[in-house]
């Protein structure tokens, strides 16, 4: 849920939706003939970073043992999440399988959960359609022998969870837009949301705790700017320092002259100066 890959409306998702109440809202906002659907019938099966060596994906719910469902959030749209979520079902397939020890080289035919794919998408882009298929979209063969459809569900709607947790998705970004990743676009947020009857329960019970989710990774995403701008910074001076030994070399400069040219220009010792001209010559 803190992963820092992950951004704040994604990680809300994630607490939105761990808890069993509003799982099963979700589940009767994608199939509202379930009308006998209780928390008792659905168990999450998402995938565990730990046991599955780092691969996670943002909800996965198996409904009685007959159907899996798999929800992505998204504020970027990729057409790359239809690949994600063809590995998930396998990963989540191969899990199911070993826990419910079944053998899968008998003659006998397996029983095992239908799948649906679902994304809920909160980005500015504009979606053209709602229905999106590996054979179509992504490798463009009508004639191929495979397929997966995906739901993308990208409207605003206060009459149901999913249609609010996009609101709530929304005003993080007008809010941040305003005022940046601060603490005011968070109290903002959830203030609105409140008055506006969006995700008001969950945001009454667990106001600490989505303050802290937004807040935290408004600090990560904050830090991995900042690392990501002096990585910037360290890139481009090692590209100046290698364009200034290949002018260098191209005026028939010696090795002592163009490393003088480095100690002078990027203030180098010695020492550092001939160990990047020896690496760069010798490359």
């Amino acid at each position: 849920m803190t992963n820092v890959h992950r951004g704040v409306k994604n990680s809300v998702f994630l607490d939105l939706f761990s808890i069993p109440k509003y799982s099963l809202q979700l589940l009767r906002t994608l199939h509202p003939e379930m009308t006998d659907l209780t928390e008792n019938d659905m168990k999450p099966v998402t995938l565990n970073p730990v046991i599955m060596n780092g691969q996670y994906n943002d909800l996965a719910l198996l409904v009685r043992d007959k159907l899996m469902i798999f929800v992505e959030a998204q504020s970027t749209w990729s057409i790359n999440i239809m690949v994600r979520i063809l590995m998930y079902l396998s990963w989540t397939y191969k899990e199911y399988i070993a826990e419910h020890d079944l053998n899968i080289y008998v003659s006998k035919k397996l029983i095992i959960p239908e799948p649906e794919f679902y994304v809920i998408y909160t980005g500015k882009r504009k979606i053209e359609k709602d229905i999106f298929s590996l054979r179509e979209d992504f490798w463009n063969n009508p004639n191929s022998k495979m397929d997966l459809l995906v739901k993308v569900i990208h409207s605003e709607n206060k009459e149901d969870i999913i249609g609010q947790y996009i609101i709530f998705a929304h005003v993080i970004d007008s809010q941040m837009k305003i005022h940046g990743r601060t603490e005011t676009a968070i109290e903002n947020t959830i203030r609105i949301c409140q008055d506006d009857e969006v995700l008001k329960e969950y945001l009454n019970g667990r106001k600490k705790e989505v303050v802290d989710i937004m807040r935290m990774l408004f600090d990560q995403e904050y830090a991995t700017g900042v690392y990501g701008r002096e990585r910037e910074r360290i890139g481009e001076r090692r590209g100046r320092i290698e364009n200034t030994v290949e002018m260098c070399q191209e005026f028939g400069k010696t090795f002592d002259e163009t490393v003088n040219m480095l100690v002078k220009k990027f203030d180098l010792s010695l020492k550092e100066a001939s160990k990047r001209v020896y690496k760069l010559w010798k490359a």
